[in-house]
């Protein structure tokens, strides 16, 4: 009877030692998963808190009395180039008179882009370019007309080499350029349809460190 009760409580004592065991391991997992979540949540704070800086400096763009800012789509059109004709009929070639207005709005994005740049060094940035048409008065234009997507990719490159001709240079800043057209499509579009005569630009930070 004796040797059963000892080997009763020696095992007994075993069950509890593993029990122990087994819970010193699930609190340091518990314990892991805990400081990990806190790690999340600390890293999702401070991306959380990049975006909100990065909104504070894009203000000084979207209130330029050179550009239009359109808010659902986060876009930029020049204004004094809103509803001109500013590429020569049916094509992409940019008429001299809006060279200058054109260069002008180059400039500006490059000294933003430098900017924001310097004041956040771990961030990479995509300038996309896109170019837009506008459709007839009787819209007999097919919206994904295949001739006004060529059109008005060719019209964004076109912004773009001259851009780059006149040494504005957005890559040096951590910036990959993107070259579209929307043609006779695209969201955003102005109900005027006259003011889709434009090329427009969009700045998306990539809030990940290099």
């Amino acid at each position: 009877m004796a040797k059963k009760q000892n080997f009763f409580w020696a095992s007994y004592a075993d069950l509890m030692t593993s029990l122990f065991f087994i819970m010193l391991v699930l609190f340091v997992l518990v314990i892991a998963m805990m400081k990990k979540q806190q790690n999340n949540l600390l890293v999702e704070n401070e991306r959380l808190n990049k975006i909100l800086k990065l909104e504070e400096q894009f203000k000084p763009l979207q209130d330029d009395d050179d550009f239009y800012y359109l808010e659902d789509c986060q876009k930029f059109v020049a204004k004094n180039l809103m509803g001109q004709e500013i590429f020569n009929s049916n094509s992409y070639i940019i008429k001299p008179e809006y060279i200058s207005s054109t260069l002008t709005v180059g400039k500006k994005i490059e000294s933003f882009l430098e900017s924001v740049s310097s004041q956040n060094s771990n961030f990479s940035y995509l300038l996309i370019i896109e170019g837009n048409m506008a459709n007839r008065w009787d819209m007999s234009y097919n919206q994904d007309s295949q001739w006004g997507y060529d059109t008005s990719y060719k019209r964004a490159l076109a912004v773009y080499d001259l851009w780059n001709k006149n040494n504005i240079n957005f890559r040096k800043y951590n910036v990959e350029v993107l070259l579209c057209g929307s043609g006779f499509n695209g969201l955003c579009r102005d109900k005027v349809e006259e003011n889709n005569k434009r090329f427009s630009i969009q700045i998306i930070p990539k809030v990940s460190n290099r």
